[in-house]
């Protein structure tokens, strides 16, 4: 009897997941946004460092947490200069861990926006988030230096950057005028352990007027494993021509193709401005960065970094494993000059087994050229394992 419950739960599952896969006629999937600002980010491995950014840039500070003893996570402590930093989201990201798998812990997310230039410090304790009036565990500060953005024009034919519009549910059914370049941003309230979601209803918008970029999904700030927790879906569309059109949103399941969403969200856009306007003032790109920060997102990528800049790689590891990154250093040393190659375990408070870290390698670029940075994340002695993780970036000495 145990065995068919089993396995009719199990087929269960599936037909939900061949249900939710059969996505709603009418809703647009979601794009990613070539457009989105430029993300920072900030991981164990920079503990009281100095980081640099650019208003309008997002800073993104990504810190391991334990959710195998008491649910460790990390909370912000003060210490933030609102004006230069903003908030915009916080998330507990769960891993998934296989069965019978030692829990290495999940992560804490913060988001801010980067709105105006000056100095500011971040704190963050990890603690039981029950037990707020205890001192934290463990503590994690970094120091932040905001510049003002340079002055750069996008390149032909596209819209020059201008104003944010952060739109909410009473903005239904209301025009909106804007200008070619400017971003609109509509921040819904949604629950996803329910099934519902927001999506573009395909067909409302002219594409060649409003680009839309990927709906993201932030939830709410809670306790650590509280159940059915809701957050906001955030859509964002840029103007790319003039013209009139709509932003059309549904909150519906998406399997339930058959059912008119239980909530809609409709905002009529009016385009003004010339793409040509922008166009003819475009000027020089803009200038290769002294420092570019990578993570495991970027594997594959092409970055460009100065003459005498620095390249770090920030890396989730686990020694403990016996898994490491290696061929750090076969890479053009003519071109790229490694400095660092370091392991950093990850706060344990508790003196957990399992827990894992950060690998952080430095290259500094040396002269104009093209190097490959090739890494394996591998045990040495198990060279054909088909664990094994490889991982690439390209860099452009400029």
């Amino acid at each position: 009897m145990k065995h068919t419950m089993l396995l009719a739960a199990a087929a269960l599952f599936a037909g939900l997941q061949l249900a939710a896969a059969d996505t709603k006629a009418d809703l647009q999937p979601n794009l990613p946004d070539p457009d989105a600002p430029v993300e920072i980010r900030v991981t164990t491995g920079d503990a009281n460092k100095e980081i640099k950014a650019k208003v309008g840039e997002i800073l993104v500070v990504e810190l391991e947490s334990y959710a195998a003893d008491g649910y460790y996570a990390w909370s912000e402590r003060p210490g933030r200069s609102d004006s230069v930093l903003e908030l915009e989201e916080k998330d507990q990201k769960v891993r998934d861990n296989p069965v019978g798998m030692v829990r290495v812990g999940d992560k804490s997310v913060f988001r801010y926006l980067v709105k105006a230039p000056g100095k500011t410090e971040l704190t963050f304790g990890c603690g039981r988030p029950w037990e707020q009036d205890k001192p934290p565990l463990s503590t994690f500060n970094v120091k932040i230096v905001a510049e003002a953005a340079a002055e750069t024009a996008p390149a032909a034919g596209a819209p020059a950057a201008g104003k944010t519009y952060n739109m909410t549910k009473d903005d239904s059914g209301k025009t909106l005028k804007v200008k070619v370049g400017d971003v609109i941003r509509v921040k819904l309230k949604s629950n996803r352990t329910t099934g519902y979601s927001w999506a573009i209803v395909s067909g409302k918008t002219d594409a060649k007027v409003l680009k839309a970029g990927e709906i993201e999904y932030a939830v709410d700030e809670h306790p650590a494993g509280m159940v059915g927790v809701g957050g906001n879906d955030l859509c964002t569309f840029t103007a790319l021509a003039p013209g009139k059109t709509d932003i059309s949103l549904g909150y519906a399941r998406p399997w339930e193709k058959d059912k008119e969403p239980a909530q809609t969200f409709k905002l009529t856009v009016e385009v003004e401005g010339s793409v040509a306007k922008a166009a003819d003032t475009a000027k020089a790109a803009a200038p290769a960065k002294a420092e570019i920060r990578l993570t495991d997102a970027d594997n594959g990528k092409t970055v460009k970094v100065a003459v005498d800049g620095t390249v770090i790689l920030s890396l989730e590891s686990n020694a403990t494993t016996g898994f490491s990154w290696t061929k750090a250093d076969k890479v053009d040393k003519d071109i790229l000059k490694l400095e660092k190659d370091d392991y950093m375990q990850s706060p344990n408070p508790n003196g957990l087994l399992g827990v894992g870290g950060t690998t952080v390698i430095v290259y500094r670029a040396l002269k104009k050229g093209t190097a490959k940075i090739d890494l394996t994340y591998m045990q040495p002695w198990n060279l054909d394992s088909e664990f094994n993780t490889d991982y690439s970036v390209t860099v452009e000495v400029e």
